[in-house]
């Protein structure tokens, strides 16, 4: 015997993953609750219930995207450097394989400034954890010997990232930017290619 909630529950989770999709691939300002409401068949009012403000929705998919990175980030808590750039690598490669999405951080950077101020605070607390953990991967690449690169953990990060947000755009119009990019990447840090 169901409740009732589950019901909700359902409802509440199809309207995230399809705004996921438009959010990844639209970005934020290119969709709306219409679009939402026609693909799951459903009325306004239904979305509404769940996230009264389109903003609601938006802080809604931030936060999961956050608890999502952060179960990525500690599953990954004994790998070495390496490793860690490799599964980066494929969080990119994930996103281009789903029709060519920009990551959300990607997406979240290009809209900031047009962004709702809710929506701005946990975007850029996202964004900051997402560069973060790039600085964290070659400084600990660097501190055990795994890579060799001119400048601090602190910028190589920074470039690792917005590198990475980039060559997600560039993919869009040329299906070579990311292998090539990638490539690039383990030269600037000294590492071995990986074979693709």
């Amino acid at each position: 015997m169901h409740n009732g909630s589950d019901s909700k529950n359902d409802t509440r989770k199809r309207i995230l993953d399809l705004a996921e999709e438009l959010l990844l691939t639209r970005g934020f300002n290119g969709f709306s609750y219409q679009h939402i409401s026609s693909a799951l068949g459903v009325r306004n009012a239904a979305i509404h219930y769940h996230f009264p403000k389109k903003s609601d929705l938006g802080v809604a998919l931030i936060q999961r995207y956050r608890r999502r990175f952060q179960r990525f980030i500690e599953q990954q808590g004994e790998w070495d450097a390496a490793r860690r750039l490799e599964a980066y690598f494929g969080l990119s490669d994930q996103y281009y394989l789903q029709h060519k999405q920009i990551c959300p951080s990607g997406i979240l950077s290009t809209e900031f400034q047009t962004l709702p101020d809710d929506m701005r605070e946990e975007a850029s607390a996202f964004i900051d954890e997402m560069r973060q953990w790039a600085v964290a991967i070659v400084r600990l690449g660097r501190d055990t010997e795994r890579m060799a690169y001119a400048g601090t953990p602190e910028a190589v990060g920074m470039m690792l990232f917005s590198a990475l947000q980039g060559g997600l755009q560039l993919a869009r119009i040329d299906d070579g930017a990311l292998p090539l990019l990638k490539s690039q990447v383990r030269t600037t840090l000294g590492m071995p290619e990986a074979q693709e």
